[in-house]
């Protein structure tokens, strides 16, 4: 057993000791998890630089933040939900209803909701698997004492012998910046750098773009400067809306890989005495992208031969792995250009390695428009080469939540802060992802068939290209993105190391992988997916992309993460009034509930999200 022992525990009532059905009240517990692994056992095979962290006793030793919410009782009902925290933080209980879209609170401090997993018994885990994350509870300044939201996190061993190696550190503020540091920290985020090896390095590189696939134009050397081992300066600031990649040597080598057997050596402890009969993963977003890189690489067998999950609900990851397991990897990076975009990336291709290995879990991804209007999000399910349908794998279902963005429920106040041309909007994807979690619980543990894939496809006429989605709204004066703004996977060449995880940079770009998105009906709403019952029933156009705010001098292209909230391409709504509408969304709940993409007991929350929609729709 790779996991050792716990220290630093601590044991604390949950909810203030509220009481969750037969289940009973629960408990929160923080601990600290020793690891001690064989660089040499055939599991732990291909985890990047593991054998030169090597004790005097041949194992690799590195600990992490482990926490738990379970009955106090212990006597729940035999599953655990094993999530992978974002940045390190917890995020909440998940899928409870009537709780903030992201908490930053600590573990016996997060709002339960409905306690929808809690009622049910379930044991759930997070376990710290980032190197590069400020350690502590969340809302604190982290055990480290630097600025930023703490989360949990992981101590990885450092790698001996390797001599100063290549990095790049990519970043495109919002505002001017004076400085920036060498991580993609941010104003709420202190990541840990990699600190230049020589401040003075004529070698070391600052690039800069105008949009994500432009190409890069040096700066030159003597209008930059590291101020610091771990900070970089720029005569006259960096310019909002800029893309930089600062390409330099350093010689901080961790073993980041060990975050991926600290997340299987924690699930595979938690079910060494068989309290556990079944083990589910989930990941939103990076985490997500965690859950895909971690199947890719065959990690859901233990060091013992055990299956790790038995089901993994991976959520708007795209077709993206990350930063999770090669020298100098960055797992914090949210625009990843390099390892992450490596193929395969069809579900089929991404489970070859594991399903050679067996303990195959069953998969759902879910991603919403965004992320296929990002770029990647259609190549889970199309050829990559030719952009044709693929049929799904036998162990995997893919689903697009129809007209939904990366953000999801962030509230429009928050949203509207960024710098986006268009109106935006807040679909709660949460009562959707329910209903799929319960259906992938059912075909884990009982055999129950989930709901087909609902995804764009070719052969009927729902997938379509970004070009012609434009081009209609366009035509009805929205505010659009620059077609050659847009983001772009590309093949990508790292060098003849690639495959031992060692990268050269700055990387070379290739051909462009086939950018396919849902085709919209004549109002402008996607055709393809599962659709919430305001968008089955529009008030207004509901898109995954929004473009930023022109910039005078600079293409335009989408702002991150957000959608869109546009009139109808058909004009005004036609209803006879609210009751009318209310009718129709109802209908549509019940359709979904009957699809099993809805729970009955989340039917009222949909239509009143719906019917939110259009007040205010009703009010403008």
């Amino acid at each position: 057993m790779a996991l050792t022992g716990l220290r630093d525990e601590s044991i604390r009532p949950f909810a203030q000791g509220r009481v969750w059905g037969p289940h009973g009240s629960y408990e929160a517990v923080s601990a600290v998890a020793d690891f001690a692994v064989d660089p040499h056992a055939a599991a732990n095979h291909g985890i990047v630089d593991l054998e030169r962290a090597a004790d005097p006793d041949g194992l690799v030793r590195f600990d992490a933040d482990l926490r738990l919410l379970r009955p106090s009782g212990r006597a729940g009902n035999g599953r655990l939900l094993f999530v992978i925290a974002n940045r390190g933080l917890l995020g909440g209980v998940p899928f409870s209803a009537g709780t903030p879209l992201m908490q930053i609170a600590p573990l016996d401090a997060l709002d339960p909701g409905d306690g929808f997993l809690l009622a049910q018994g379930w044991t759930i885990a997070w376990c710290g698997w980032q190197w590069d994350v400020t350690r502590g509870d969340a809302g604190t300044t982290g055990t480290t004492g630097a600025a930023g939201i703490a989360g949990i996190g992981l101590r990885a061993p450092t790698a001996a012998g390797v001599e100063p190696g290549w990095i790049r550190v990519e970043f495109r503020p919002d505002a001017d910046q004076g400085t920036h540091a060498l991580s993609d920290s941010s104003l709420f985020f202190t990541f840990t750098e990699y600190p230049t090896a020589d401040i003075d390095d004529p070698q070391a590189v600052l690039t800069e773009q105008l949009a994500p696939d432009a190409p890069p134009r040096p700066v030159e050397r003597e209008r930059w400067r590291f101020v610091d081992e771990r900070t970089v300066a720029l005569d006259g600031g960096f310019q909002a809306f800029h893309w930089y990649t600062l390409t330099y040597r350093t010689s901080l080598c961790p073993v980041v890989g060990t975050g991926l057997l600290a997340v299987r050596d924690a699930v595979s402890w938690l079910r060494r005495d068989g309290s556990f009969t079944h083990a589910f993963g989930y990941g939103v977003s990076q985490s997500g992208r965690f859950l895909r890189q971690f199947l890719h690489e065959g990690r859901n067998v233990d060091e013992g031969g055990a299956a790790v999950f038995d089901g993994v609900l991976a959520h708007i990851a795209g077709a993206r792995r990350g930063e999770f397991n090669h020298r100098y990897a960055q797992p914090s990076l949210t625009h990843p250009l390099g390892f992450p975009n490596l193929p395969p990336y069809d579900t089929a291709g991404l489970l070859e390695p594991q399903r050679a290995l067996g303990a195959i879990p069953k998969l759902f991804l879910t991603n919403s428009s965004w992320e296929y209007w990002r770029g990647d999000g259609a190549l889970v399910h199309v050829d990559s080469d030719t952009g044709d349908d693929l049929p799904d794998d036998p162990d995997a279902r893919v689903y697009l939540l129809a007209g939904t963005d990366h953000f999801g429920a962030m509230p429009t106040a928050l949203k509207e802060l960024m710098p986006a041309a268009n109106p935006v909007h807040d679909h709660d994807v949460g009562p959707v992802l329910r209903a799929l979690f319960v259906a992938l619980v059912q075909w884990a543990c009982d055999g129950v068939e989930p709901p087909p894939s609902q995804v764009p496809r070719h052969t009927d006429g729902t997938a379509t290209t970004r070009a012609e989605v434009l081009e209609r709204f366009a035509a009805a004066g929205a505010a659009v993105p620059d077609l050659d703004a847009l983001n772009i996977t590309r093949d990508v060449d790292l060098g003849p190391q690639a495959a031992a995880g060692v990268g050269r940079w700055p990387l070379r770009l290739g051909a462009a992988r086939p950018a396919i998105v849902p085709a919209i009906d004549a109002g402008g709403n996607e055709i393809a997916g599962v659709a919430l019952p305001a968008v089955a029933v529009p008030v207004a156009a509901y898109t995954g992309w929004n473009p930023r705010r022109p910039v005078p001098g600079l293409p335009t292209p989408l702002y991150e993460f957000l959608g869109s909230r546009l009139p109808l391409l058909t004009g005004p709504p036609a209803f006879a009034d609210r009751d009318d509408y209310e009718t129709a969304v109802r209908a549509a709940a019940r359709r979904l509930v009957a699809a099993r993409f809805l729970m009955a007991e989340d039917v009222e929350a949909t239509v009143g999200e719906a019917l939110a929609a259009y007040d205010r729709a009703a009010d403008s």
